[in-house]
């Protein structure tokens, strides 16, 4: 007889978890790995998997040993990524393209007749700041300085090595750390290799017939030459093998800026999509803006026809989704949970709510506050919110008795406009314009509830939609009252539908970090500033 997920190990359930992760995400950290073994088996306390995950983690000392033995490696603080032969791994016969021949005195980068790097890597270094700083700023020794200047002047664009959190843009706040490559051992380093390379694939769609340019040392380039080599890109190291003080004079010398000076991704002027105008009518808009607002709109259509006949999926858990669509107030809360926590797990909250509970009645539920901060604080907590969230559920639950008879149904019946149906929604403790511009939109979308005027809904102000607006140009700046404005003016029909696309884009290519621009459906139209959206 097969065993079910609650008769399998501990180990066995983090190796799927881990897995599972693998297939979305370079790498993932512990609360992760923690959640997606308790998505799969719920009755499974944190306390203790940890030492099950860390038995399972190269060059670790604690923890029982596993019978899968070490497939996870350590890349950053809390992070791991998993030991998997699909990924990228290095040739056994391919070297790093490192020249072995010292450049002269009298050398200079970029002369007429050598190709211009397309990118260059910088690695980190040991003397840092003492306070989080952006990583072009938090490294301060005379030689990343100079690196630095010179790939600002020499390379189309460049990234930051870290031996703590991989490939980073210049823009990128880092805290200090302690993390040396060349202290860690052969696993990490193979690791940290192929998380790099991966991730600059990501970000650059393709890196074949590319000139890298490498400016660090001997661990950094050994790790991810030979990944970038058998990627079809073209790697040179212009000072390898001098020491210290000849890569200073080196660096020196190319001080004097090249005729015509490429400027670093951090700095390319950015095109403004339109001022606000003092009067509130809309200047001119770009036609690329135009051009990414008909590749989200496409993307979203598209996305909303594939499922057309099919129920909308707000959580895998299938009694829970069933919940938030057969039950008005089960859906009010999904929209109060959905803050700080993933998507599926807020939206599966209300269900295990009423588990806890024994009932989802907003009278009872307004007459019990203890009780329904009891059931969200057990563990495992349904939010991270121990303290507010039960407040914000009672008191939703309270103005459905006192006000809507009882009946959430009744917050949106009567065909409202969208515009006065958001205003309702803020009403309620825990919602303000993110979550009732999100509400809004799954309503008149997903549940079909027919609401007036849809030239009233809006984006939310979610950090998924931000980031894609801030990278494709549509907004200027990281500011609500802009970002509205902004869509209202793209798509003055009906501003929200931008909203659906540019989260979906922004959650599966557009994350924090470095981009997964290769598969991004904006990523014909799309300029790449990366550089706009790195405080989202």
């Amino acid at each position: 007889m097969e065993a079910t997920v609650t008769d399998q190990p501990a180990w066995q359930l983090i190796l799927t978890a881990a897995r599972q992760l693998a297939k979305h995400k370079l790498d993932f950290s512990r609360a992760e790995l923690i959640d997606e073994v308790q998505r799969l088996d719920p009755t499974r306390h944190p306390q203790s998997l940890g030492p099950v995950i860390q038995g399972m983690t190269r060059d670790t000392t604690s923890g029982p040993p596993s019978p899968c033995g070490t497939p996870l490696i350590r890349v950053g603080r809390g992070r791991y990524t998993l030991v998997d032969s699909s990924r990228l791994s290095p040739s056994p016969t391919a070297q790093p393209t490192i020249p072995t021949q010292r450049p002269s005195g009298h050398s200079k980068p970029a002369e007429p007749g050598e190709i211009q790097a397309d990118i260059a890597l910088i690695g980190c270094v040991k003397t840092k700041l003492d306070h989080p700083a952006p990583a072009r700023d938090l490294y301060v020794s005379p030689l990343f300085i100079r690196r630095r200047a010179y790939v600002e002047r020499q390379a189309r664009r460049y990234y930051i090595l870290s031996a703590e959190h991989g490939l980073v843009l210049p823009e990128t706040v880092l805290a200090p750390y302690d993390t040396a490559l060349a202290e860690q051992s052969k696993d990490y380093r193979r690791a940290w290799g192929q998380w790099v390379a991966a991730k600059l694939m990501r970000a650059e769609g393709q890196v074949r017939d590319r000139v890298i340019e490498i400016h660090a040392g001997d661990e950094y380039a050994q790790a991810i030459a030979p990944l970038l080599t058998e990627a079809g890109a073209a790697v040179r190291r212009p000072l390898a093998g001098l020491p210290f003080g000849e890569q200073l004079a080196w660096y020196g010398r190319q001080s004097q800026p090249a005729p015509e000076q490429p400027v670093a991704l951090a700095t390319q002027p950015r095109e403004t999509v339109r001022p606000l105008a003092p009067t509130g009518a809309p200047d001119p808009v770009r036609p690329d803006a135009r051009a990414i607002v008909a590749a989200l709109l496409m993307y979203g259509r598209e996305h909303q026809a594939e499922r057309a006949g099919t129920p909308p999926r707000f959580t895998p858990h299938l009694e829970a989704n069933t919940l938030i669509l057969t039950d008005p107030f089960a859906f009010l809360l999904a929209v109060i949970f959905d803050q700080g926590i993933s998507a599926e797990r807020a939206w599966r909250a209300p269900y295990d709510l009423r588990q806890r509970l024994g009932h989802l009645d907003p009278a009872r539920m307004a007459a019990e506050p203890e009780q329904v901060r009891d059931a969200v604080a057990q563990p495992t907590a349904l939010h991270r919110f121990v303290n507010n969230m039960p407040r914000w559920l009672v008191a939703a639950a309270l103005i459905v008795v006192n006000e809507y008879g009882g009946d959430a149904g009744r917050i949106w019946a009567g065909e409202p406009r969208a515009a006065d149906l958001a205003t309702r929604l803020r009403g309620f403790p825990g919602i303000a314009q993110k979550k009732s511009a999100m509400a809004v939109e799954i309503l008149a979308r997903d549940l079909t509830v027919p609401i007036q005027e849809l030239s009233g809904t809006d984006i939310a102000y979610d950090v998924h939609v931000r980031r894609v607006f801030l990278r494709t140009r549509l907004a200027e700046r990281d500011d609500l009252d802009h970002m509205v404005e902004v869509a209202r003016w793209l798509h003055p029909e009906r501003p929200g539908e931008l909203d659906f696309p540019a989260w979906l884009i922004g959650r599966r290519w557009c994350g924090p970090g470095i981009p997964d621009c290769g598969g991004c459906p904006l990523r014909s139209v799309c300029p790449k500033d990366f550089g706009q959206a790195t405080a989202v």
